[in-house]
């Protein structure tokens, strides 16, 4: 062949490489709303409850009775609070970022640890190697904090105070950010031990235990930062999970018969699906599409935090919301019905959040073949 020809082939390979590579995309994020962008609720002013914020922040919530805090476009800050400079760091990317306190118990600031949850797309894998990155940034004048972890869980945590969860965090701040307003990126990677499906992020120390920096000027005695963009991702090797089991598999249907289903997952006091979700309802949707003559009926069950009244209309309104989904994927509507329990049919104790989790539930019942 030609030298020149050899060399010029030789040279359009190489870009191609070239061109491959800078294209490749990136690891697929496993957290949903990673810039707390999207809102279940529009927000209407600043948070004093955890349920507040887990109103408002799709996907996210909190964890505890303390309330982080949603900065947006449309979040009005008090005035007493903007004058310490609350919510004059813009967001790093997007219009929406949120904010955390993470020190101050010892000092008396009610609301003194807040942290954020969110339920993961897929649970961590054990033995896989993941990669995690969020944004912060540190409030001025307030206490900088070295502590910020980042600590995972099998449920959902739901405490009703407002008292610090003290854990072991998989991953920790490894240094002092800069009090200056800027936005800087926390990294770190870890080794999964569990499947767990919830994230948490926060200051899971207590304030003796919290390595501190007291502000050069100002008289904030407590630790408050800003967080964006958070990222979780498998780094290679990837470990191919274990198929999840589906319920539905090996379950015989016959008039009568009940069958449980507890990853239909909602957002927090609403009828929207969870990215999970999808997973056992495309399960729901192959079992009906398997019987075609079958009739069902769906039924919705919640735990008993709210009133019986509230709970008894949200488990109808969720069980309505499965049956829907199920019509626009083609299940006609006939043979579906739905209805709610509420709280009145618990499968577990309500004293703990995973007694709560495993009562928050949707039951198909075979009405006939």
């Amino acid at each position: 062949m030609n030298p020149l020809l050899q060399f010029l082939l030789l040279l359009i390979s190489c870009h191609a490489v070239a061109q491959s590579s800078s294209q490749k995309s990136p690891p697929e994020n496993m957290v949903p709303n990673p810039g707390f962008e999207e809102y279940s609720d529009q927000p209407s002013g600043w948070y004093y409850s955890g349920k507040d914020f887990s109103r408002v922040a799709m996907f996210w919530t909190s964890p505890t009775a303390a309330s982080p805090d949603i900065y947006g476009p449309k979040v009005q800050i008090p005035k007493s609070w903007s004058a310490i400079g609350f919510g004059k760091v813009k967001s790093y990317q997007g219009s929406s970022h949120a904010g955390i306190t993470v020190y101050g118990c010892d000092k008396g600031k009610p609301h003194c640890r807040e942290y954020v949850q969110v339920q993961l797309t897929e649970p961590l894998v054990p033995g896989q190697r993941y990669g995690f990155t969020c944004m912060l940034a540190h409030l001025q004048k307030s206490v900088m904090v070295r502590n910020i972890g980042l600590w995972f869980s099998e449920h959902e945590i739901e405490e009703g105070a407002h008292d610090p969860i003290l854990k072991n965090p998989i991953l920790s701040l490894d240094k002092f950010i800069p009090s200056d307003g800027k936005w800087y990126r926390w990294t770190g990677q870890f080794v999964a031990e569990k499947s767990s499906s919830f994230l948490l992020i926060g200051n899971f120390k207590t304030d003796e235990e919290s390595q501190i920096k007291l502000p050069f000027r100002g008289d904030l005695r407590y630790g408050y930062y800003y967080l964006d963009e958070v990222r979780l991702f498998k780094i290679p090797p990837v470990i191919i999970p274990p198929p999840m089991d589906s319920t539905l598999a090996n379950f015989i249907p016959r008039p009568g018969e009940i069958v449980t289903l507890s990853r239909i997952y909602f957002e927090h006091d609403r009828t929207d699906f969870m990215p999970r979700a999808l997973i056992q309802l495309d399960q729901l949707l192959a079992f009906l599409l398997k019987y075609p003559n079958m009739h069902v009926e769906i039924i919705g069950h919640t735990d008993n935090v709210g009133t019986t009244e509230y709970n008894q209309q949200l488990s109808i309104r969720r069980s309505a919301a499965v049956v829907n989904w199920l019509v626009k994927k083609g299940i006609k509507k006939e043979r579906l019905s739905s209805s709610g329990f509420g709280s009145t049919q618990p499968i577990s104790t309500n004293f703990t959040s995973l007694d709560r989790s495993q009562n928050r539930r949707v039951e198909i019942k075979v009405i006939r073949m």
